[in-house]
């Protein structure tokens, strides 16, 4: 035996007697069984579905020292199984803080899958995922400031919550495709998945072939002092839309007056209007009932309705969304498999937030941005901007590097989707993102909310010719038939 080969020997025999912990202080993949939530959300679709665990260090700088966490992974087959094998579409959810497992059914019915496997990352922090980062201290409300409660439980338990960043999500991403042996994939992002995208795109690029941006925020985005501008721009989009139709006109001549009368009114006398989700009644004064549109500007099937609903609330009608969602109920009533699933983890949401946006906007900018705003709007939507700045200061994690504030340049194809109804991830955003994407094609949906991918045929064929061919360019013309909402005039 060489020398080489007895030091080899050596090595060998020295490693297979570490601790296990220390040898798997590195990213690897697991196979595992899927949870029996995940099963009953596939439904009868299940054996398109399979499931797994990244393994990634919590903290990368601290060696063998850090935790591991445990990333939950689904993983959709193509349609059919044996079609020809493209390069796979990761999927990033967005909010921060939203788990990707949430949209298995959505996913499951998307016709991606007629070309690509769809792989589904719970990102750290989220979903089902290990250590959560979900707060049920707020939505339990049993304490003054549930928010301090929940990061009081988190760090007690060793989380570091400075570690859950846009920056390490990408690098899980990376590893994910580096365990799973994917020389390239497609990435397809919404909303904060956009951003999480972009910087994927921006440290880790080699392996990525094309991105989907759909709802794109960039980081260069000033978010918290356009909030309330980008609902209230959202608004007007659709005054105006309503105002362009014959249709919707005659029926509501004066849909901006009507908004601004049931605000008005319930100010005076909060009432019980139905919930969305629940479809039981809420009591509601005006700034939760703003609260409320702005929240149904997101979804594109409700567009059409919405003029209806107002001024059917202006006439003190607050029973219409029984009505109004006639249609979409099977689109927004969550499967008994997820009423039980909470899918939004606050404390993921608030480490990035409070480490990449708020340490680089002032209040006072937020406060001067509102008050270009119509009062009402103002007195709503920059209100929730600020609670922000609150809150962040109980979350106290340090703010990331100036670096992650920087557009993105990058020629990796890209595809931008935008909704003119998007009440939080506005088409402006978009264009400033373009703008350092050297292979890119923006696309704007007159009658989407947040998110366009599914909204149309148009967009799922833009899509599908984009990811055939990304270097190309899909041809948009559909986009020129396409028209804002149908509203509803009944």
């Amino acid at each position: 035996m060489t020398r080489d080969l007895f030091a080899l020997f050596i090595m060998l025999a020295l490693l297979a007697t570490l601790p296990a912990s220390a040898q798997d202080n590195s990213p690897h993949y697991e196979v595992s069984d899927c949870p029996e939530i995940v099963l009953r959300m596939a439904y009868e679709k299940v054996d398109a579905v399979s499931c797994g665990l990244l393994h990634v260090p919590e903290d990368r700088t601290a060696g063998e020292d850090s935790p591991m966490l445990q990333l939950f992974v689904i993983r959709i087959a193509i349609i059919p199984i044996l079609h020809q094998r493209n390069a796979p579409i990761v999927y990033l959810e967005g909010g921060p803080g939203v788990a990707a497992s949430a949209s298995l059914e959505e996913l499951l019915s998307s016709t991606l899958r007629f070309d690509h496997e769809l792989i589904l990352i719970d990102q750290r922090g989220t979903g089902l995922s290990l250590p959560s980062l979900n707060c049920p201290e707020i939505d339990e409300a049993t304490s003054e400031d549930p928010l301090a409660e929940c990061r009081a439980r988190l760090v007690e338990t060793g989380i570091d919550l400075a570690a859950y960043n846009s920056a390490a999500n990408a690098h899980d991403v990376q590893d994910l495709l580096t365990a799973l042996d994917l020389p390239a994939a497609n990435v397809y992002g919404v909303s904060y998945g956009t951003r999480l995208a972009l910087t994927l795109a921006r440290d880790f690029p080699q392996r990525l072939r094309a991105i989907i941006l759909d709802g794109v925020s960039p980081p260069q985005a000033q978010a918290l002092a356009e909030q309330a501008a980008n609902g209230n721009r959202a608004f007007e989009q659709l005054f105006a839309d309503c105002a362009a139709s014959p249709q919707c006109s005659q029926a509501y001549p004066d849909l901006r007056d009507s908004f601004n009368h049931v605000i008005d009114t319930l100010n005076q006398e909060p009432a019980e209007i139905a919930h969305l989700q629940s479809f039981e009644a809420t009591w509601m004064d005006g700034e939760a009932w703003i609260n409320t549109v702005f929240d149904l500007l997101y979804k594109t099937s409700l567009l059409p309705g919405l003029p209806a609903m107002i001024s059917a609330h202006a006439a003190g009608e607050y029973r219409y969304e029984e009505h109004l969602l006639t249609d979409a109920k099977l689109d927004l009533l969550l499967p008994d498999s997820r009423l039980k699933y909470d899918d939004y983890s606050e404390g993921m949401y608030y480490s990035v937030i409070c480490a990449e946006d708020v340490p680089f906007e002032r209040a006072d900018d937020v406060i001067a941005a509102g008050a270009q705003l119509p009062p009402r709007i103002d007195a709503v939507l920059t209100k929730a901007v600020m609670q922000t700045f609150d809150h962040c200061h109980v979350w106290d994690v340090p703010a990331a590097d100036a670096s992650e504030k920087l557009p993105v340049v990058s020629d990796i194809p890209a595809l931008l989707f935008s909704g003119a109804y998007d009440p939080i991830t506005p088409p402006a955003w978009a264009e400033a993102a373009a703008q350092s994407l050297s292979n890119s094609w923006h696309f704007v949906f007159p009658a989407a909310g947040h998110g366009a991918l599914g909204s149309s045929d148009c967009a799922d064929w833009l899509a599908l010719q984009f990811l055939a061919q990304p270097s190309a360019g899909p041809d948009g013309s559909c986009i020129e038939e396409l028209r804002p909402p149908d509203f509803h005039s009944e």
